[in-house]
């Protein structure tokens, strides 16, 4: 039972996507608020859900990509440390008729 217990407890801090108390800042400033934010190909809510301060993520490198269906994506690559800010600022363009 403790060594069960105590590998559990390994596998949880190992696990890359938990976020620490150390987490990094991020936010989205979008034209589109709608448009969905994906972080590392994983949906992660709405631009209007990112805009506000107070939102975290896993500090190093993340894929950002932010999607709305009658826009072209935006792509952005970011390098975060722990404590620190990022900001992506997506300006999507509408898809040609």
């Amino acid at each position: 039972m403790k060594i069960a217990l105590l590998m559990l407890t390994l596998l949880a801090a190992s696990c890359g996507h938990t976020l620490s108390s150390a987490g990094a800042g991020f936010r989205v400033e979008s034209n589109v608020p709608d448009a969905t934010v994906w972080i590392d190909d994983s949906m992660a809510g709405t631009a209007t859900d990112w805009q506000r301060e107070g939102k975290r993520i896993r500090p190093g490198f993340h894929r950002i990509e932010i999607r709305h269906p009658n826009y072209y994506s935006v792509f952005q690559e970011i390098d975060v440390a722990a404590g620190g800010q990022s900001l992506v600022r997506a300006h999507l363009q509408p898809l040609l008729p």
